[in-house]
């Protein structure tokens, strides 16, 4: 059964999210390979930037590779302040295809919420989904619950293990929730052993 969706810091069933940092095994902060792996998150965080965002404007192009590169900064640092997930060339080539179909599956659903909402006929019915997963990587299941709530129509609003507690405006969102695609895109990019 998920947990309250609120948990304080002293709670055994909160969910840590990142690596604990153990000063031995931490990477040196400006070595060659830390840099490498800031630069592949800011690059990740950039393509999700320009998905997001849909702007080719300069100043956008300016503050998303600005924020990018603050963002693979601190997440190398911190987040991931010991074994940094990395990506490997066939990874980086699923990750492309994963941005491709998401803003494909953004549009859609963003077209079918906006026909609910003009179209008075048509039924809302907000329900509370829980959506099982077999992702195991914890960067994998934090994409997951981040492109759910990207997503039009769908928000993550807890996360319990496997278990993620999704709100949906409506039947059809939670039939695309169910349906697996989503959570194979992920997979693709993030677990080992699937194949693109």
């Amino acid at each position: 059964m998920l947990g309250p969706r609120f948990r304080g810091p002293g709670d055994p069933g909160m969910q840590s999210f990142g690596n604990p940092v153990r000063q031995d095994r931490r990477e040196a902060r400006g070595s060659p390979l830390s840099m490498m792996r800031a630069a592949t998150a800011g690059m990740v965080v950039f393509a999700f930037w320009l998905v997001v965002s849909a702007s080719l404007a300069p100043a956008d192009l300016l503050l998303g590779a600005a924020l990018s590169a603050l963002l693979g900064w601190w997440s190398t640092a911190f987040l991931w302040a010991r074994d940094s997930p990395g990506l490997s060339p066939r990874q980086l080539i699923a990750l492309l295809r994963y941005l491709a179909a998401f803003v494909v599956t953004v549009f859609r659903a963003a077209l079918h919420v906006a026909r609910v909402v003009l179209a008075p006929a048509l039924p809302i019915q907000p329900r509370m989904v829980v959506c099982h997963t077999r992702l195991q990587q914890r960067a994998a299941r934090i994409a997951f619950a981040l492109s759910v709530s990207l997503t039009p129509g769908t928000l993550t609003v807890d996360i319990d293990g496997a278990a993620f507690l999704v709100h949906c405006l409506d039947e059809e969102s939670a039939r695309r929730l169910l349906d697996g695609e989503l959570e194979r895109q992920v997979a693709r990019v993030f677990e080992q052993g699937v194949a693109s």
